[in-house]
């Protein structure tokens, strides 16, 4: 059984499939990929052991092949290729330890092929097939949306197990993320159903080019697709204790004054200013609101500056503490030229960048506890 396509093609296809490999060295099946050819479609699939990607392809010449392979080595061997064409050929034993795949390419390759713990040759996993297709709701997102979450949502993702259901994005009415000290809101409707979409399986979304992909899910699953290219996984449990109602209160908050600065501006001021926030500081700045701009030191006033604001409306006096890190994360993730900074509130600050709103916690101001200690003294 052999089959034979373009190199460049299976390259490119190789190189994708790849990204859905975890190398778990705990997980056996995260280091292996898949390669099966059936009725001139070609898949490779690939886990990291919760979420599965399928790289498609149609009309590749062959015989119907099955082989599952180990992806570090495979991957290196067929990237390194220089040759127009590969073939793959399965060459079957009566002597099981003999099974191997033989790559021609530029020359001849054999790779073993991998064995379970009962003697025979491994099979990946099928997870769909545990699932009742029948009862998938459809829908489409635009592959827009995938990209500001991952560019502007995934910053605010909980990182650990504190709080499960806070590590992936809420998805329904509106997306959002947060970790609970910040909260990202894309106004974008998406799901009829909501649902907590692990981070891992959004990270493999960014193998998609298409502009628009196909969503099949139910409680179980979800399966995101096009032509080419099918990502599975399965809802992050615990979404009953995914504050949704009162995050959505948060993020729709009034505030009393907004201002606009630049963000290449405020990203190199912070970059200076970074190298004068030590220990001392508890990792934070100040912000003081004036007149005339955005003021932003450290604790020692060992380093101050002021950016001039682009625009400023119903100005009022203000001044907070900030996380720097925190700070400067969400800057970054910030899409447009410039940010629009929504102040007055005690407790938060507020960032908008058309129907993306993100929302920061205030660090304490601790600035004259040690004048009124003396005072009381």
């Amino acid at each position: 059984m052999k089959l034979k396509l373009n190199t460049a093609d299976f390259q490119n296809m190789v190189a994708k499939a790849t990204k859905g490999s975890s190398g778990n060295t705990n997980l056996y099946i995260t280091q292996l990929m898949a390669i099966e050819l059936q009725n001139n479609t070609l898949v490779l699939t690939t886990t990291d052991g919760s979420n599965y990607l399928y790289i498609k392809r149609e009309k590749v010449s062959g015989d119907d092949f099955y082989a599952v392979v180990p992806v570090e080595k495979f991957s290196k061997l067929i990237s390194k290729l220089t040759c127009d064409e590969v073939t793959l050929e399965l060459h079957e034993s009566s002597k099981k330890e003999l099974d191997t795949l033989i790559i021609h390419g530029n020359g001849k390759y054999v790779i073993e092929l991998p064995y379970d713990e009962d003697g025979e040759l491994v099979e990946f996993p099928d997870p769909m097939s545990d699932v009742d297709s029948s009862t998938y709701e459809a829908t489409q997102v635009k592959n827009a949306v995938i990209q500001m979450m991952l560019n502007t949502a995934k910053p605010s993702l909980m990182i650990g197990t504190k709080a499960p259901q806070y590590t992936g994005y809420y998805v329904g009415k509106s997306i959002v993320a947060t970790d609970t000290y910040r909260i990202c809101s894309i106004d974008v409707p998406t799901l009829d159903t909501p649902m907590i979409l692990p981070a891992e399986f959004v990270d493999l979304l960014d193998v998609i080019t298409d502009e628009e992909i196909e969503v099949n899910y139910n409680s179980e699953a979800i399966l995101m697709h096009t032509p080419e290219i099918t990502v599975f996984g399965r809802p992050v449990e615990g979404i009953e204790n995914y504050k949704i109602d009162a995050i959505s209160a948060v993020v729709d908050q009034p505030y009393p004054s907004s201002c606009t600065v630049e963000k290449s501006a405020l990203l190199q001021l912070l970059d200076r200013l970074s190298l004068f926030v030590d220990t001392y500081d508890k990792n934070s700045v100040y912000l003081t609101f004036t007149k005339s701009g955005l003021e932003v030191s450290n604790k020692r006033d060992k380093g101050s500056e002021l950016i001039p604001y682009v625009e400023s409306t119903d100005f009022e006096d203000f001044t907070c503490c900030i996380d720097i890190n925190m700070f400067k994360s969400q800057v970054k993730a910030y899409q447009s030229d410039n940010i629009e900074i929504l102040y007055g509130q005690e407790s938060r600050i507020k960032f908008v960048d058309g129907n993306i709103r993100q929302i920061l916690a205030l660090a304490k101001d601790d600035r004259f506890e040690s004048d009124e200690e003396g005072e009381d003294e």
